[in-house]
């Protein structure tokens, strides 16, 4: 627990998603790409491998399946992104025949493969936005902002880990350390300090 998660402000995620322009089919992918990262935690590979029937529509949840830690889980299906994955399978999405949802757009249509289209699309969309970026931008770094905004939302640890997949509590505990504002009001006075 030496170092901080990479993460971007809440504010700055935000952004980026209002930025993207979903007037042709990829800005509609990439839209429901970013919020579903944004407001999930999922990583690249549990986001690359969603297939169709993966999406409860009507329990507003998604079935992550093949995760990490080798076991399904389901993560809520907040109305926002619900409403940019729809529009992406509705008007976005090519004809193909796979069960994947996100696709990609150029000749030939398949599924997304590759880690680096994932973490190539998600730096678009913050360079876009005008936002400075560590050297790693990609999916992980949404999914660390997102558990970032989370602690700093008061959430049980143990409901973050949850969200993110996590096996076990420590691991979910590194976003705890950049809490600094809660982390402050936990803090014992300095004996002979002023009170």
């Amino acid at each position: 627990m030496a170092h901080l998660p990479l993460r971007l402000a809440w504010e700055d995620v935000r952004r980026a998603i209002d930025t993207i322009e979903t007037a042709t089919p990829i800005g509609l992918r990439d839209r429901a790409i970013m919020l579903l990262l944004a407001t999930t935690g999922l990583r690249n590979k549990e986001l690359r491998s969603l297939e169709l029937q993966d999406i409860h529509w009507r329990e507003a949840s998604v079935l992550v399946r093949r995760t990490k830690a080798k076991r399904d889980r389901v993560v809520p299906l907040l109305h926002e992104a619900g409403e940019a994955l729809a529009d992406y399978v509705l008007y976005g999405r090519p004809k193909s025949d796979s069960k994947r949802v996100f696709l990609v757009h150029g000749a030939p249509v398949r599924p997304i493969n590759g880690s680096s289209t994932i973490s190539r699309i998600v730096r678009s969309v913050l360079e876009r936005s005008g936002i400075a970026l560590p050297c790693a931008a990609g999916a992980h770094l949404v999914r660390h902002s997102l558990a970032t905004q989370l602690v700093a939302q008061r959430r049980p640890i143990n409901e973050i880990a949850d969200l993110l997949g996590h096996r076990s509590i420590d691991t979910t505990a590194i976003y705890v350390k950049v809490a600094v504002r809660q982390l402050a009001d936990v803090a014992m006075p300095f004996p002979g300090g002023a009170s």
